[in-house]
């Protein structure tokens, strides 16, 4: 019942009152009524392939309240739990899997309820049937036997299968087809077998063989059912059909030919060999594949007619018929066998029978006698080299031969013995010294030999039968073993220091037993004992003085005398000459220290000081005091009126003193100092008179007042980074300089943040972290003294930054006679006025000169060097252009300095005595003598300050010092890092395992530092580079191209007159082309050297020459193009080789006494700043050309640094690269592209393309594929050319983490001469011996460079006769070693099959096993060229 709502209206009687009220009263239903279905009946239908879960229908019950609250249940008909549905949905869903053949039709009773109130509906569910079975087969195989080779009727029919569909309601349209063995798809017409598609009738389409190699007893296949026409479920069967045989195979012998063996002398019946014939017909099958052996063509003994072999029906066993078989009379035969089966077929094969030797015939000697010549033995030391091979003739074939030197057949039959070598033959070793000096031996030995072909010495050796002999002579070479003896070994001279030149002092005298006492032997001294080579030794070897002897410099000298014998090698003995040098008197006294005395101002004449002398000459030989002084006679009146000098004998122990008196009072503010010159004499005989000066400071007193001030401060602040900086004294007007101490110095009113005063001292200091700006500053002072208060005094700071491109760019210049507060001073006393400081004069010129504004140039340097006895100060000056580009390049600055180094000093008031600041330059000046020297320039860690009154310049701190190293091959540097690596032109710098790397390169920038290493010239140009390093030993090299005759190539030395009265370093070197030919200039300041080649071709060709420079502290030698021109003859006799290398090689002695190339000046490319240079101003004894080259010119290395010759510092008609060739390059076809992964490389009329590492092919764009060594791997090469003797070029890529291990060698047939690239201990080496008779290897290795660290390396080896380079990933500093000497033997012979070897050398231990030596493993190698 639905509620309802009932207004029931009430009255309420109340004392007559009436009262109506209206009350709602709600009447709730009760939920009695059972839930009931839309339907009696429902129906649908679903697939019986259906999932799990699937929703079949939903089914809605309501009741008569709308209520919700319903449960649903199947209640029957569910057979098999088929269906379930949701209780609170009556979703009904598929609850197993249905089959439409098993049931097709699902009726179920459903179930609502609620309140326990329920009713009913049916659901029809209706499974429709799906193909979800395949086609089944009423086998699973198929038999079936057809007689091979049968092609009568195909196609035939062989079998039929028959296939069924489970799905029993859909349409039968079952589709049969093939697939396997037999069967393509593809091209149906290969098919040996196809099915009838509808009715799975199966037909062979072909014949058949069943028998090998190509036939087959059985073909298996696989036949498919597809049911809905080819379009559903797929069914398979497998079907097997088996060939019967047929004979219609003969027996045949697979090898043709058999070998087989007997031995000789056997007996009849003795077992040869066993012939096997195959059939391939079924064995199984009748006799088709059964055998019978025969000899159809047998062999006939000539003594009986009877047949020699026999072989056995059945088993095809071989035998003798006959016995006693003679090796040495028939060693082989040849007979015919058949082989026949049951069917009558046959086949036929050839027994190739050999009979065994038996050791039944004598040896005998290829040679009655044998002649050989050898070296006589160095010491006890007995080579292990065999000096000859003999040969024996045996007619047996297996032999074991047994060699030995008979005892007692000759002389010299002790000193040698015999071996026997692997491939039968054998070799005399020495086993005891020979020496060519014995009178006996020198002409030789003869002796016997003996062989037997039993291989051992025991009593079977007796049997004479066996034993051969044969004679051997040895002729004894003379070698070099011994050593030159001097007469007298220690010789002792005395002379005086004053003796002449050219003065003999003794006569040496070595002889040297080779040769029989005819050798030639040459005379030399030590260097190292003759520093200075102040002594000589002639060829005869009278040693004689060749340079002024001083006694106070040394008054001893050892000198070691080397006599060298005309041997190869050279074998040296060694004596001593001491020269002791006795004192003449050649020196003036001098002070005896350094006195500095002070004498106050505004005094009356008073004593000063005493001065005593000191005198380096030798005293005990009365070269020395007593000393007289007196006042120069030449003094001036104003010191004369002065000062006094009085003597006074008795001083100093009886040396006597000089008494130093004033004659009036001073005024240090008239002068602050006087300069006294003091005569003084010694007691030597003769005399000697020196004049010393003694310089007296005049001491200030605070008698002046203080005036108003005002000082203006430049700080030059590094990076932005300064510290805590003293930038100077505030500064009042007062001529008193020394009266600090009675001042006081205060803000004016509030202490800048800024900066900190000291009152006492008055220094302000600027604190750290003060920005770039201009501060204006107020102070005042108190003088105690006068009573002054409150003396103002202004301060104006400049604070710029400079950065470390500029420092790094900067140039550099040495002023003399000036202090550094000379340089910064604006107050002019002698005018009494301010006037522009020379700093700033000089940095007005040098804008001028430049062509840049004032303000792009900054002074941001000035140091007074410490340690000279007059003022030197150090100026360092950086410049930008006017569009604030980067810095200009040092060698630009200090070679426009240099240019117009008169200008300067006239209009700036300066004397520049050195521009470029090298403490290195002054030859005998550093501390480095005649060694390798740099100049090494240090950042300070403070700020350096010069003040003066009004003005201030707070500087970077740079200290200059003098190295003893040479800088490019110093690899002892800990600095070894990306801040001292310089990339070149946008290159990134890497930190390796092995040191610092450059990376990024842009292209065309190859060098290993990504320099440009090429540059091109027009006959009229130039370009300016840094100045070549100063090293003790030092090698130049450049290549350059050229088709004009006449050109300068490079030029490095003055570049402008020199002043007059200078000390002029004159030093320069100069390569040029002359008539084709090259010619080299070079002085070391005492005198020019000039090499001239002449060359079998000139050089303006139009290809690539190189030139190579060496030079040291005397000799100097030049090479063109690695001597490949040069004549080599080498005989294998033993006889030294000849090298005649007139045609590209020259040397000569630099002129004495200079030993070092000393230059600051830039060095020229391609021709002259200036080209009409007055060379004779330097007396130099040969001019160069100033003519400009015309050509181009690359790979400038020094001592292994690479210039970088993309943008020199200034320039003109000269540029990057080199247009001449590139244009080669872009008109040949096959170099046009490779620059992507290789270099065009071109001379004027071809060019090819240089694959960079890891690439290959004609355009260097095929990668190349590495190769990795395991243990106990190698790889043997087999050259398809001839190698050239003189030259061996070895470039590869490898990587490893190994210690140890040989990455490639190529060495003759013996091994005797080779050539070896390694690893040990982590580190390259390359070694190699041209020498066949003896070992004189050579040695080269990179020991500052570690390789083992995982990475991929290149390694590049050149060979040129002796010489070789290495050069380790570009081959820069310490990744590159060289030995450039053309001694002793210059080819290489390479076994072109055996000799060539990578990974290790495999040295057989047995018949199929061997070891290979200095394994390289566990590792790669790749590109190998």
């Amino acid at each position: 019942m639905d509620s309802a709502a009932f207004d029931i209206q009430m009255h309420i009687w109340k004392l007559l009152l009436i009262v109506t009220k209206f009350v709602r009263i709600g009447i709730a239903d009760k939920n009695d009524s059972p839930p009931y279905f839309d339907r009696f009946l429902y129906e649908t239908e679903i697939d019986e392939s259906a999932d799990l879960q699937s929703t079949v229908l939903t089914v809605n019950a309501k009741d008569h309240n709308e209520s919700t609250n319903i449960r649903y249940q199947i209640t029957g008909g569910n057979i098999g739990n088929a269906f379930a549905v949701q209780n609170t949905t009556g979703v009904i869903y598929v609850a197993s899997p249905l089959d439409y053949e098993t049931r097709p039709r699902y009726e179920l009773r459903l179930e609502a309820t609620r309140n326990r109130k329920n009713n009913y509906t049916t659901v029809v569910i209706n499974v429709r049937d799906v193909n979800d079975n395949p086609p089944v087969f009423d086998r699973q195989t198929y038999r079936t036997q057809i007689t091979e080779e049968d092609d009568r009727n195909l196609p035939k029919r062989i079998l039929q299968v028959t296939a069924t569909d489970g799905d029993v309601d859909r349409p039968i349209n079952i589709v049969y087809f093939l697939t396997g063995q037999g069967i393509d798809p593809d091209n149906p017409a290969n098919s040996k077998f196809d099915i009838n598609r509808t009715t799975g009738d199966i037909f062979v389409l072909k014949p058949l063989d069943r028998d090998q190699p190509n036939g087959r007893p059985q073909w298996r296949f696989t036949v498919f059912a597809q049911d809905e026409g080819g379009e559903g479920l797929v069914g398979y069967a497998d079907i097997q059909v088996n060939l019967k045989d047929i004979n219609d195979n003969a027996p045949q012998f697979p090898q043709g030919i058999y070998f087989g063996n007997v031995t000789e002398n056997g007996t009849a019946g003795s077992s040869v060999m066993t012939m096997s014939a195959v059939d391939y017909d079924d064995p199984n099958e009748s006799t088709n594949a059964k055998l019978i052996y025969s000899i159809e063509k047998n062999v006939i003994e000539e003594e009986t007619g009877a047949p020699i072999f026999e072989i056995e029906p059945e088993t095809g066993l071989i035998k003798t018929a006959v016995c006693c078989l003679d090796r040495e009379r028939t060693p082989d035969y040849s007979i015919q066998v058949v082989a026949m089966d049951g069917g009558g077929l046959k086949g036929t094969g050839t027994a190739s029978i050999r009979v065994k030797d038996l050791n039944d015939m004598p040896p005998q000697f290829t040679k009655d006698e044998w002649f050989t010549e050898v070296d006589e033995t160095n010491g006890t030391y007995i080579p292990e080299t065999p000096i000859l091979t003999v040969t024996v003739q045996d007619e047996d074939e297996t032999n074991t031969f047994q060699y030995k030197v008979v005892p007692n057949s000759g002389f010299g039959a002790d000193k040698f013995a015999m071996v026997r070598n692997a491939d039968g033959t054998g070799s005399l070793k020495i086993i005891q010294p020979l020496d060519y000096e014995d009178p006996l031996q020198s002409s030789g030995f003869r002796f016997r030999i003996q062989v037997n072909d039993k291989g051992d010495d025991g009593p079977n050796s007796s049997d004479k039968y066996h034993v051969a002999y044969s004679w051997v002579v040895v002729k004894l070479r003379d070698i070099n073993d011994n050593v030159p003896k001097f007469d007298r070994e220690h010789i002792e001279v005395s002379i005086y220091e004053d003796t002449k030149v050219g003065t003999i002092l003794e006569q040496f005298k070595a002889t040297d037993a080779d040769q029989g006492g005819h050798s030639t032997v040459l005379y030399k001294i030590v260097r190292s004992t003759n520093r200075k080579r102040q002594f000589a030794i002639s060829d005869k070897g009278a040693v004689s003085i060749q340079r002024p002897l001083d006694r106070e410099t040394m008054d001893r000298h050892h000198i070691q005398i080397l006599a060298i014998d005309d041997g190869s090698p050279a074998r040296t003995a060694t004596a001593t000459l001491t020269v002791i040098v006795k004192d003449v008197n050649d020196n003036a006294p001098t002070f005896a220290q350094d006195y500095k005395p002070t004498l106050p101002e505004n005094v009356s004449g008073k004593k000063i000081l005493e001065v005593a002398a000191k005198d380096a000459d030798d005293r005990q030989r009365g070269n020395g005091g007593p000393f007289t002084f007196r006042l120069d006679p030449l003094a001036s009146d104003e010191i004369r009126a002065g000062f006094k000098v009085e003597y006074d004998r008795r001083g100093d122990n009886g040396n006597g003193v000089a008494i130093i008196s004033s004659l009036r009072p001073f005024d240090r503010e008239v002068q602050k100092s006087y300069a006294i010159p003091i005569e003084i004499k010694d007691n030597g005989a003769p005399a000697m008179t020196g004049t010393s000066t003694l310089t007296i400071t005049i001491g200030d007193v605070n008698d002046n007042k203080m005036q108003p001030g005002s000082k203006s401060v430049l700080v030059y602040n590094y990076q932005g980074q300064s510290q805590d900086t003293q930038i100077g004294r505030v500064y009042v007007n007062d001529p008193d300089d020394w009266d600090v101490p009675d001042k006081k110095y205060y803000w004016e009113v509030q202490e800048h943040q800024r900066f900190k005063l000291d009152t006492d001292t008055g220094i302000l200091t600027m604190r750290a972290g003060t920005r770039r700006g201009r501060y204006q500053l107020k102070f005042k002072v108190y003088d105690r003294e006068h009573g002054q208060e409150d003396i103002p005094a202004n301060l104006s700071v400049t604070v710029r930054d400079i950065t470390a491109e500029a420092v790094q760019q900067a140039g550099s210049m040495r002023l003399a006679h000036i202090t550094d507060e000379d340089f910064v001073r604006t107050w002019n006393p002698v005018k009494n006025q301010v006037e522009p400081s020379k700093l700033e004069r000089f940095r007005n010129k040098l804008a001028e000169l430049l062509y840049t504004d004032r303000d792009n140039v900054d002074v941001f340097s000035v140091q007074l060097k410490e340690g000279s006895s007059y003022p030197l100060t150090d100026v360092h000056f950086a410049a930008r252009s006017a569009t604030q580009q980067p810095y200009f390049k040092s060698v630009r600055l200090n070679g426009v300095v240099q240019m117009h180094r008169e200008e300067i000093e006239h209009e700036v008031g300066l004397n520049i005595t050195m521009v470029n600041i090298n403490e290195c330059l002054h030859e005998g000046k550093n501390k480095c003598g005649s060694n390798s020297c740099t100049s090494k320039v240090e950042l300070g860690k403070k700020p350096y300050t010069v003040s003066v009154n009004r003005t201030a310049l707070v500087g970077v701190r740079l200290d200059i010092t003098a190295q003893c190293v040479c800088r490019a091959r110093n690899f002892t540097n800990h600095d070894h890092n990306c801040r001292s690596h310089l990339c070149y032109n946008g290159g990134r710098c890497v930190e390796t395992r092995t040191g610092p790397k450059c990376v990024a390169c842009p292209v065309g920038y190859n060098g290993p530092r990504c320099q440009q290493s090429t540059r091109s010239f027009r006959g009229n140009g130039w370009a300016w580079y840094p100045p070549l390093q100063l090293c003790q030993e030092s090698h130049l090299s450049l290549e350059f191209i050229t088709r004009v005759a006449d050109g300068l190539i490079l030029y490095n030395g003055p570049i402008v007159p020199p002043k007059l009265e200078e000390s002029v370093i004159s030093d320069f070197i100069a390569i040029e082309l002359a008539q084709g030919n090259p010619r080299l200039l070079m002085d070391f300041g005492s005198g020019t050297l000039e090499l001239r080649v002449k060359t079998k071709k000139t050089l303006d060709d139009g290809v690539w020459h190189r030139l190579d420079i060496f030079w040291d502290t005397e000799n100097v030698r030049m090479v063109v193009d690695f001597c490949r021109t040069a004549l080599v003859s080498e005989m294998e006799d033993g006889t030294p080789p000849e090298f005649d290398d007139n045609a590209c090689q020259a040397r000569g002695q630099i002129p004495p006494f200079s030993e070092q190339l000393n230059l600051n000046q830039p060095l020229q490319l391609g021709g002259l700043y200036r080209q009409h240079f007055d060379q004779t101003l330097y007396n130099w004894q040969y001019a160069f050309s100033s003519k400009g080259f015309d050509g181009c010119i690359r790979n400038v290395i020094h001592n292994s640094e690479h210039y970088d010759l993309a943008f020199p510092a200034l320039a003109r008609n000269s540029f990057p690269a080199c247009p001449q060739t590139d244009e080669v390059c872009l008109k040949t076809e096959h170099t046009a592209r490779c620059w992507e992964h290789g270099n065009c490389v071109a001379s004027l009329v071809q060019a090819k393309c240089h694959c960079q590492p890891g690439w290959m092919g004609p355009g260097c764009n095929v990668p190349t594929i590495p190769t990795t060594f395991k243990a106990q791997s190698y790889v043997k090469f087999a050259l398809s050319f001839e190698p050239d003797r003189f030259s061996t070029q070895l470039q590869l890529r490898f990587r490893t983490r190994e210690q140890g291990g040989e990455l490639f060698r190529v060495s003759d047939q013996h091994h005797r001469e080779y050539a070896i690239l390694e690893l040990r201990r982590g580190h390259l080496q390359f070694r190699f011996n041209l020498n066949s008779l003896r070992n004189e290897e050579q040695l080269l290795t990179l020991t500052a460079v570690a390789v083992n660290d995982g990475q991929w390396h290149v390694i590049r080896i050149s060979r040129y006769g002796s010489a070789a380079l290495m050069e380790l990933d570009g081959g820069e500093s310490r990744r590159y070693n060289e030995s450039f000497h053309f001694t002793g033997h210059q080819w290489l012979s390479i076994d072109k099959q055996e000799g060539v070897y990578a990974g290790g050398k495999a040295e057989y231990t047995g018949i199929k096993t061997f070891e290979v030596q200095s394994d390289f493993q566990r590792s790669c190698l790749d590109d190998i060229r």
